[in-house]
């Protein structure tokens, strides 16, 4: 059965995404840019620290 590692949700509010990470443990992590790119590397860059071996 696979596990759950984060659910994602990317908002736009004017010029400005918004991304809420909230991990299993019920942290949530906060991300904010004007480029849509940008925003995503950051979901990633964020991901992929916790959770690389």
């Amino acid at each position: 059965m696979p596990n759950r590692l984060a659910e994602v949700e990317i908002i736009k509010d004017g010029d400005v995404y918004y991304a809420k990470i909230v991990l299993p443990s019920g942290e949530v992590v906060t991300l904010e840019n004007e480029d849509f790119e940008e925003v995503l590397e950051q979901i990633a860059n964020d991901l992929q620290e916790r959770y690389s071996s």
